[in-house]
């Protein structure tokens, strides 16, 4: 790691950043004094900078060890995963081996958890059409300046803050 040393505090702390982010103008935005510089600057400055070699050796360097890493992690994980539901099959314990399927399956992204939608949902979205309503239709002509709450429903189809609480009732109903 020769290199490695040679390298000044914020190079290094560049390259590890953009190893992390996968955005060079990002990184570069993180370290260096960029807020009054245009876009097009910052993307010059970070391009130079991964065209340094020390920089270049160091990034590489960091790539290498994030995908082994994360190589050895998933499929170290997914191997005993796999031999422990092999194992709970042979002695015929069905709950351990699909209790080890789904562990591989959260692993690889293939099965999500549903997260319950609590509080006081409704509240938000009410002000939300509410400063909505304020904001864009001081007149009240929206949607829902209807007179009974059967035509406020009615002529809500389309209002956006409508679909997103419908949203959050199928999700608080599913789970």
């Amino acid at each position: 790691m020769a290199s490695m040393e040679k390298l000044t505090p914020k190079q290094d702390a560049f390259a590890q950043a953009y190893v992390e982010t996968g955005n060079a103008s990002e990184a570069y935005r993180r370290l260096y004094d960029a807020a009054r510089m245009k876009p097009e600057v910052v993307a010059v400055k970070a391009s130079e900078l991964l065209k340094n070699g020390k920089v270049t050796v160091r990034v590489e360097a960091l790539q290498a060890r994030h995908a082994k890493r994360h190589d050895i992690t998933i499929d170290s994980l997914t191997a005993e995963l796999e031999q422990a539901r092999a194992v709970a099959m042979e002695q015929k314990q069905a709950s351990a081996a699909v209790s080890a399927t789904l562990g591989k399956a959260k692993l690889h992204g293939l099965l999500v958890e549903k997260v319950k939608a609590e509080g006081d949902v409704n509240l938000y979205v009410s002000s939300l059409r509410a400063a909505h309503q304020r904001a864009f239709d001081p007149q009240g002509t929206t949607p829902a300046a209807a007179d009974s709450p059967h035509e406020k429903a009615e002529a809500a189809q389309d209002d956006p803050y409508v679909k997103a609480l419908r949203q959050l009732h199928e999700v608080r109903d599913a789970s």
